[in-house]
């Protein structure tokens, strides 16, 4: 899934008037948090997106885990719209989402021996 195409379908479920570089800036927060707990990066090697340069960025998490990025930019949305319960309901999605991913990933990897070696074949 792409900048772009996570984008994209938040708008399409959830019509917003925040622009791409203020979504991509929580994909920004997302995607930190799948660097730096389930990868162990260290902050200062963590990427981050720029919408207008990376919207055709292949973002790290792939399918079917890759519903973790909608729902927090869902949930990001309904925050900043003050709709505090739809908030909590969609945080607890992506929660869910979350965790499934880090048990899977850490079920098939050794995330302290993979560093850098799973996504970036170093």
């Amino acid at each position: 899934m792409t900048v772009a195409q996570v984008i994209q379908a938040v708008d399409a479920v959830k019509p917003n008037a925040f622009s791409n570089e203020e979504k991509t800036r929580w994909l920004n927060e997302v995607e930190g948090m799948v660097q730096t707990e389930v990868l162990l990066f260290a902050s200062e090697e963590v990427i981050t997106y720029s919408y207008e340069q990376d919207k055709d960025a292949q973002l790290l998490v792939q399918p079917p885990h890759d519903k973790l990025y909608p729902a927090y930019l869902e949930a990001r949305v309904d925050y900043a719209n003050g709709e505090y319960e739809k908030y909590q309901n969609t945080m607890q999605m992506f929660n869910a989402f979350f965790g499934e991913f880090i048990r899977w990933f850490a079920l098939t990897y050794s995330p302290a021996d993979t560093h850098g070696e799973v996504y970036y074949g170093v």
